[in-house]
């Protein structure tokens, strides 16, 4: 039996957070690390986990929101100048267009790195794009590791896919961004851990609304994103055995983010944070 686990590199949103890094999560599958979404700061917070950033050469991203791909330029130049020599990654329709546009911007600087000896591989060759047409398996393999990977689209005002990782001993399923729908409840069927967007967890800013303007942006948050309660109930209805929250805004009330999806949830509920690990087995790894 390979061992499955997760690495939370970044358990924030689009609002800048000293305490959280923007989205961004590792699946081990054993020792093989496969990277989902890539917002501002993931290749540092591997490095932090102790991930060389060079070792991932399978990336996916959710959809297409800022807080969730603008850590991929570094991402791409960084690891490839640490040795780097191929990457898959798997997205919405766009991404094509996303990595074309990071090579377009920095042609200069990969031309000097390529004319000072480094190898074009990994940045400009051996890099493979693979959009996602339409929701169902993904016809891959990761590195002959037997995994299935299967999406379903989520409701968020641009394209978003959440992740199903099966194998024969364990299943892992990212939410990706989403309000609550049966489409991440059909998907989270008897996971072992189910990452889920729990944006709507309350924060200082959000607690007492009095601004009319503050109070229409946490309104339209609703059709976008999930509360804790939401989160815990999508867990529970797919009998999910551990679920993760995460996607928070800052300042959030952690105790009462606890509170709400345990009050829903009878399996193991993790208001995740930063760096933290997670293995597929009831106990957490901090």
């Amino acid at each position: 039996m390979i061992d499955w686990k997760v690495t939370m590199l970044g358990t924030g949103s689009p609002r800048p957070d000293v305490e959280r890094s923007a989205p961004s999560q590792v699946i081990h599958f054993g020792d093989l690390p496969v990277l989902i979404d890539c917002g501002e700061g993931t290749t540092a917070q591997l490095q932090r986990a102790g991930i060389p950033p060079q070792s991932i050469t399978t990336l996916f991203i959710t959809h297409l929101h800022s807080d969730h791909i603008l850590g991929y330029g570094q991402f791409l130049l960084g690891g490839w100048g640490l040795g780097r020599r191929k990457l898959r990654v798997i997205g919405p329709k766009g991404m094509k267009h996303y990595h074309e546009t990071m090579l377009s911007l920095f042609k200069d600087d990969i031309d000097y790195r390529v004319e000072l000896g480094r190898s074009p591989k990994g940045v400009r060759e051996e890099v493979e794009i693979i959009e996602i047409d339409e929701p169902g398996e993904i016809d891959l393999k990761i590195d002959d590791l037997p995994v299935r990977v299967y999406t379903a689209e989520m409701i968020h005002n641009v394209p978003t896919y959440a992740l199903r990782f099966e194998g024969e001993d364990h299943v892992i399923v990212h939410s990706g961004d989403t309000a609550p729908t049966e489409n991440i409840v059909e998907l989270a069927k008897d996971a072992d851990i189910l990452i889920q967007d729990a944006c709507l967890a309350v924060n200082e800013t959000y607690k007492n609304i009095t601004d009319p303007e503050l109070q229409e942006i946490w309104d339209n948050l609703q059709k976008e994103h999930c509360t804790p309660q939401q989160a815990a109930d999508i867990a529970e209805r797919g009998g999910v055995k551990k679920l993760v929250l995460t996607h928070f805004l800052p300042n959030i009330d952690e105790e009462r983010a606890y509170r709400e999806a345990a009050a829903e949830f009878k399996g193991e509920t993790i208001v995740a944070k930063d760096l933290q690990t997670i293995n597929t087995a009831l106990k957490t790894v901090n």
